[in-house]
């Protein structure tokens, strides 16, 4: 490895700790079901929820991880279990009025939080930024699936 790719190691170590850091913050709702219930929003955004199979799915998580977390969304009046209008026996996860609001809550804290961590930032920096990350996302992940393949 180059001296390069080890100084984004150790930057992506920082930003990890400092993730960390963020996670352990006050707050009504605990950060991964804070994430749990965005992934829901943005899911069923048009009003038809989401099933718990594909929310997993699109999280990269397990099933038996996504299920606690929707228990502890549903135990606390989040998010509903509805039932499918297509398949009678499955049910969909809605966010609630409440949901929407502890949503909205953690989405201001978080945008008070980057615009103070930001704000020496020009808008070309954010945005090389926000580019850069997602091309990193979307290559570690073909980089882990490939590695997975491999080791099949």
């Amino acid at each position: 490895m180059d001296a390069a790719a080890r100084q984004l190691e150790d930057r992506l170590r920082d930003l990890l700790k400092v993730v960390r850091m963020v996670k352990q913050r006050p707050h009504a709702l605990a950060p991964g079901l804070i994430g749990t219930l965005s992934l829901i929003d943005r899911a069923g955004s048009d009003a038809t929820g989401c099933h718990a199979k594909e929310l997993a799915s699109s999280a990269g998580l397990d099933p038996s991880t996504v299920s606690r977390a929707v228990a502890a969304l549903v135990t606390n009046g989040l998010v509903e279990r509805r039932a499918d209008p297509a398949d009678g026996r499955a049910s969909i996860l809605v966010v609630t009025e409440r949901g929407h609001a502890a949503l909205a809550d953690a989405r201001d804290w978080y945008d008070r939080l980057l615009g103070r961590a930001l704000a020496d930032w020009s808008p070309e920096e954010v945005e090389a930024l926000t580019r850069a990350l997602g091309r990193l996302t979307t290559d570690v992940e073909g980089a882990l699936g490939s590695t997975l393949e491999a080791a099949r």
